[in-house]
């Protein structure tokens, strides 16, 4: 009779103790994905920075929400966080879903990060090694790191996400400047050469 006592006592522990691990996970799962399952608005930004040691600065690239009736759509200028490119918010909402599902491993924070000033980036470090994305959102900012091996894999299928011409074309330039393939790529597509993220030769300042 006590032998069973003692089954039935172990059967229990062992149910709670499952239990329990299994709503630590299921925790801990929401939490991974609380910021890239934030909602997409107009102050959704990712940024993609990866700095080869010895070769020239390679300016960040930054995309930020415009409503489609402004003209900076489909367009990208220089400021001071990066090359940044000006896409409507149906395509960030598919550009987050498709880094959500990239199988990149992402380390979240509930911080709202503000890009700062891109010269500064290799002075801090950043994207020396790998290339360094970053979601913020609403909900926080998500950061995760590409080898340079992958950067063409992982970065391609977000061609998908892109539907305006000049933006796409942009985005493509970028992958080439680190060895990527693109076929059937113009770099005269737009009358003025290459796009302004490739080839922006300017030394980093280590």
């Amino acid at each position: 009779m006590r032998s069973e006592s003692v089954i039935f006592s172990i059967l229990v522990l062992a149910i709670v103790v499952a239990v329990g691990v299994g709503v630590a996970q299921s925790n801990h799962g929401q939490g991974r994905a609380s910021v890239l399952n934030s909602p997409v608005d107009d102050k959704t930004a990712i940024r993609f920075f990866y700095q080869p040691v010895g070769d020239y600065f390679h300016y960040p690239l930054v995309f930020r929400v415009v409503e489609e009736s402004n003209p900076l759509l489909d367009t990208v200028t220089m400021q001071e966080e990066g090359q940044t490119a000006y896409i409507s918010l149906s395509e960030m909402r598919e550009l987050v879903q498709s880094l959500a599902h990239s199988g990149l491993e992402w380390h979240e924070s509930e911080t709202v990060e503000v890009f700062g000033l891109s010269k500064k980036l290799t002075l801090a470090g950043v994207g020396l090694d790998t290339m360094d994305v970053r979601v913020v959102t609403s909900g926080g900012t998500a950061k995760a790191e590409v080898s340079p091996k992958a950067i063409c894999t992982i970065l391609k299928p977000l061609d998908a996400a892109l539907k305006w011409p000049r933006i796409l074309w942009e985005f493509q330039g970028f992958r080439i400047n680190y060895g990527c393939k693109v076929p059937g790529f113009k770099y005269g597509a737009y009358g003025d050469g290459a796009p302004s993220t490739v080839g922006a030769a300017s030394k980093p300042k280590r």
